[in-house]
């Protein structure tokens, strides 16, 4: 391992601002704020966003509508067999197959959250990413999840969003650390 990118791991375990963001085309954008977390959390979110890959992780490394994703016995097993909660958002809906499937054959294509459709062609990515932008709270004094939303939301459609905000997370790697900042230039991808 080279020594930049050993610098790296070893700093993140120390450094509050290193954070995980997944996305279906390594950009930073969100309508409501952009939320980053754990690696967990930002594996659970674009999981439940896309669906759950039957093989491996999202990686950047393969087309979304050439993925194998998980059908509803194959979900459920994975809850039953292994504890990992991942019958949420696009993967508990009604025209979910019971067996792996590609996103094609679903009746429904999963959405951004302005409800634009994501493309087949991308390739999604769970990333790092350090928060540089100004906070509102510390990493040490987190609020309450439904809070940090509210708080960020009411920023941005006010047009003065100039802070970001910690929160501890009540869905996704819940009870972790993550925050939501305004927009991009607030992190810096690494």
């Amino acid at each position: 391992m080279n020594r930049f990118i050993r610098n790296i791991l070893f700093e993140s375990q120390f450094d509050f601002r290193v954070f995980y963001h997944g996305s279906t085309d390594k950009e930073l954008k969100g309508k409501n704020g952009i939320h980053v977390g754990t690696y967990l959390a930002a594996k659970e979110a674009l999981e439940s966003r896309i669906g759950v890959p039957v093989e491996g992780e999202w990686d950047g490394k393969r087309k979304y509508g050439e993925t194998l994703l998980c059908g509803k016995k194959e979900l459920q097993r994975r809850e039953k067999e292994e504890g990992i909660l991942c019958i949420t958002g696009f993967n508990c809906e009604k025209d979910v197959p019971e067996e792996n499937y590609y996103v094609s054959q679903r009746n429904k294509i999963s959405t951004y959250s302005d409800n634009s459709n994501i493309s087949l062609n991308c390739h999604p990515i769970i990333f790092r990413v350090i928060v540089i932008g100004s906070m509102k709270n510390s990493y040490n004094t987190p609020i309450d999840d439904d809070k940090a939303n509210m708080l960020i939301m009411r920023q941005i459609h006010k047009g003065n969003a100039k802070n970001g905000y910690y929160y501890i997370n009540k869905a996704e790697d819940e009870g972790s650390i993550s925050a939501v900042v305004p927009d991009k230039t607030f992190l810096k991808i690494i």
